[in-house]
């Protein structure tokens, strides 16, 4: 990895992010899209604390991505590393959050 003055290093994973921030919008859009009208169909037999487990797994796995990101910003300030990856393994951490609340939430409404 290359060094770069604290700032600029810190800025780069910041710029970065935006991607994540992106990705971030995107997965959200999908999540509500996917699951804000999927009740009615199995109303009687729904396990909905299944349901909101993978809601939970979903935003909860986008925090731990985002503290990543922000921890990078700020261990590349202090070492002056680029560490702009960080906010793209992020973004793909958040979509594979996303996939696996997604299966869950399917599994819940299909009990």
């Amino acid at each position: 990895m290359s060094t770069r003055s604290g700032r600029s290093a810190a800025a780069s994973v910041l710029a970065v992010a935006v991607i994540q921030v992106v990705a971030f919008a995107i997965t959200t859009a999908i999540w509500v899209g996917s699951t804000i009208f999927a009740g009615g169909a199995c109303a009687p037999r729904c396990d909905w604390s299944g349901a909101d487990l993978a809601g939970v797994v979903y935003y909860l796995v986008a925090v731990v991505m985002f503290v990543c990101t922000a921890a990078a910003a700020l261990f590349a300030r202090r070492t002056e590393r680029d560490l702009t990856g960080v906010p793209l393994a992020a973004s793909a951490g958040t979509v594979a959050g996303l996939l696996i609340a997604l299966r869950l939430f399917q599994t819940a409404m299909g009990s």
